[in-house]
């Protein structure tokens, strides 16, 4: 198989993006819109007939091309409608055209080298009847909704953009100002495309946003992205009552939510409380930078 090394100016993002969309193992990722967003110079390693693709989201400073899984980008990998194998894997593995590489592959992608690591992801197959899912969510999930006075909340399908991202800013420390415009760009492309769902919950009586959260749809599989709640929207469990009310709407019609992690034990738990499993995919690490600056993490984070 020869695998080739595409500068971005010269992608064919059609044929890239029929692959992805092909693909047993595509995903939102992948999609050329939106890694234009996230890793705006990023190259291709790819077959000469696009049947096997591997994103390569790289980046350069001081000089030097280096590759960083982007800002609210999970997965990448090799993607493929035909069958992937430990070999082929490898082989693209072994083209990435860089000295310095953390790269998270797909769960799909399968291969046996000591620069990796197990990354968690927490999945919810909701295209079961909802009385049927509901009766998968932990006992402490089913008793917190039941305490929740609904009558007291209302659930917002349709807050817009701006509201959406000044109430998250406000309520998230963790993000920094990159990843917020990040997510904020993705979320108008995927508008445009009209494959964006903005859910809140909100106070009836103030109109108080108290959790939010966007879920990004592409094909069969809902993300749920950039969530988040008020201090009084934890206080009142708000994100378990959105959750809930978005589970019912999309039982039984062959969704399934990816949650994207978390490597945070609450977090996790969380999910888990909705009945959903544990997927692992996997982080590449390789550092092949020159000595003496391999050495010395900080600064190599610092640089690149």
């Amino acid at each position: 198989m020869k695998i080739d090394l595409i500068k971005h100016k010269n992608i064919d993002k059609r044929k890239y993006d029929e692959c992805i969309l092909n693909a047993n193992n595509g995903a939102i990722y992948a999609m050329s819109w939106y890694l234009d967003i996230v890793a705006p110079k990023w190259q291709l390693l790819a077959v000469a007939d696009y049947s096997f693709v591997m994103p390569i989201p790289v980046k350069r400073k001081f000089g030097v091309s280096y590759v960083l899984q982007p800002l609210n980008c999970q997965q990448l990998g090799v993607f493929s409608a035909e069958k992937m194998t430990i070999e082929i894997v490898k082989m693209f593995i072994d083209k990435i055209p860089v000295s310095y590489c953390v790269l998270n592959f797909n769960p799909s992608n399968s291969f046996h080298i000591k620069e990796l690591s197990q990354r968690p992801n927490y999945i919810l197959d909701i295209s079961s009847s909802y009385e049927e899912i509901k009766n998968n969510y932990h006992q402490n999930t089913r008793t917190h909704l039941r305490k929740i006075v609904k009558s007291d909340f209302v659930v917002d399908k349709e807050l817009d953009l701006t509201s959406f991202f000044k109430a998250f800013n406000e309520n998230t420390k963790h993000y920094t100002g990159k990843t917020s415009r990040s997510a904020e760009e993705l979320a108008k492309k995927a508008k445009e495309k009209n494959t964006l769902h903005i859910w809140s919950v909100k106070d009836k009586k103030t109109s108080e946003i108290l959790a939010a959260t966007l879920f990004f749809q592409w094909k069969n599989r809902f993300y749920y992205m950039v969530p988040f709640s008020t201090p009084k929207g934890k206080s009142v469990g708000a994100m378990r009552l959105l959750m809930d009310y978005f589970i019912e709407e999309f039982a039984g019609k062959g969704y399934i939510i990816d949650f994207e992690g978390s490597s945070v034990p609450s977090v996790a738990q969380f999910y888990q409380n909705f009945g959903a499993v544990f997927e692992s995919y996997i982080r590449y690490y390789n550092n092949k930078l020159p000595w003496p600056i391999n050495l010395f993490p900080k600064l190599v984070r610092r640089l690149y």
